[in-house]
């Protein structure tokens, strides 16, 4: 018995989350993208930009 994926969710947006991402929607696969999003920026983070 096979069984196809339909949709995906893929949990962390960073290279390799991302990269899973865009393999399934390249091949026509509905992917949620998720990631946590930090509340304030590091002082480190706000002289980067």
């Amino acid at each position: 018995m096979h069984k196809h994926i339909q949709k995906a969710a893929v949990l962390g947006s960073g290279v390799m989350g991302s990269g899973i991402a865009a393999h399934l929607a390249n091949i026509g696969i509905p992917v949620l993208l998720l990631d946590i999003v930090p509340n304030d920026l590091t002082k480190e983070e706000e002289k980067r930009g």
